[in-house]
């Protein structure tokens, strides 16, 4: 795993103000969190919001937002962290084969005595592995700093995790597109815009432009639907959240082996 080991090494800081980035937004997010608790005008105020607002926020009022998994889900779960976590999972998506190739460093490496589908393969488990990370310190940070300030009153320990995996496999969806992207054109700018361009379609066709009409299957194949469609903190997990966008990503990862084992590198 010399090649996993060396993208790590590159990476790693980076990764390190990414993880400081998750435990100051979990920190600055639960300590509100006793300024809204049992608040009954932040739901009549929301009441009076459009659709596509309360939508947008992952409001749902069968969750109060005063109570620890509304409020979480509304500022954590259903916006933020998913929203960094494909944001990181793009970048690194792209730069992990596209990027490199684009350098001009990808050439060097594989001039070692290293086949190309190693390289593939080690920098994908690298390169998302980074993002499992990040997910893993998110988690640890609102289990630790969480109780503090009574935000995890009623939610499952179980639950959260799941969440937490929920979003790993959405950002893990994402990225890898953007890793096929770029093992197919071996260009990182467009890798990121395509799957850029996928992640936000998604995200306003599951939230905004679903709360202004109906949009029928378009909407069902939108990953975010299988993220969003429910609150995992309050009403438990959901598994094809998890396992259904997991497969995905190892239909991309066969797809951009087979793509980059074909290509003339640049």
């Amino acid at each position: 795993m010399i090649v996993a080991a060396r993208l790590v090494r590159d990476r790693r800081w980076s990764t390190l103000w990414w993880a400081f980035g998750f435990i100051g937004l979990t920190l600055f997010t639960v300590a509100l969190y006793p300024s809204i608790k049992d608040q009954p005008s932040i739901e009549e105020l929301l009441a009076d919001m459009p659709d596509a607002f309360r939508s947008a926020i992952g409001y749902q009022p069968s969750v109060p937002l005063s109570s620890p998994a509304g409020y979480l889900h509304a500022r954590l779960f259903s916006t933020l962290v998913p929203l960094l976590a494909v944001v990181f999972g793009i970048g690194a998506g792209a730069r992990a084969i596209g990027g490199s190739e684009e350098a001009g460093t990808l050439e060097l490496l594989l001039a070692n005595p290293v086949t190309r589908g190693r390289v593939l393969l080690e920098r994908y488990l690298a390169t998302f592995g980074l993002l499992g990370v990040l997910l893993v310190v998110f988690a640890a940070a609102l289990l630790v700093l969480g109780p503090l300030f009574g935000a995890l009153e009623g939610v499952a320990t179980a639950d959260l995790l799941w969440a937490c995996a929920a979003v790993y496999a959405l950002g893990l969806l994402h990225g890898s597109l953007a890793f096929a992207l770029g093992a197919a054109a071996g260009r990182r700018g467009v890798a990121v815009a395509l799957a850029t361009t996928v992640a936000v379609a998604g995200y306003l066709v599951e939230t905004v432009l679903a709360a202004v009409g109906d949009l029928g299957p378009v909407r069902q194949l939108s990953p975010w639907h299988l993220y969003l469609q429910h609150n995992m903190l309050a009403e438990g997990a959901t598994l094809a959240a998890v396992v259904l966008l997991l497969a995905v990503s190892a239909v991309l990862l066969a797809a951009s082996w087979v793509m980059f084992q074909r290509r003339d590198l640049r």
